[in-house]
């Protein structure tokens, strides 16, 4: 499977389990709700047909660009940015 193919297949789960974990674990560090993702895509796909090993670990990447882009984007909040405001 390429990148693209990859991409347009995961995006959105990854996006969808991403902002799931975020509304409902927001104290946990960040690579807790990493691995909650990670076990989410994998239990869906296991459900199905297993995924290679390549692919989760470009999904894990997938992930990252996800989280990085909402934070950036600010519709995720830091717990130290929110308590910096208060």
């Amino acid at each position: 499977m390429n990148w693209l193919s990859l991409l347009l297949t995961y995006l959105p789960v990854a996006l969808q389990a991403v902002t799931s974990v975020e509304a409902t674990i927001k104290n946990a560090p960040g690579s807790s709700k990493k691995q909650v993702v990670m076990d989410i895509i994998t239990a869906g796909a296991a459900a199905g047909e297993q995924i290679p090993e390549t692919h989760v670990q470009q999904i894990s990447s997938l992930i990252d660009v996800v989280v990085s882009s909402l934070n950036k984007s600010g519709v995720f909040k830091s717990p130290t940015a929110t308590a910096a405001k208060a």
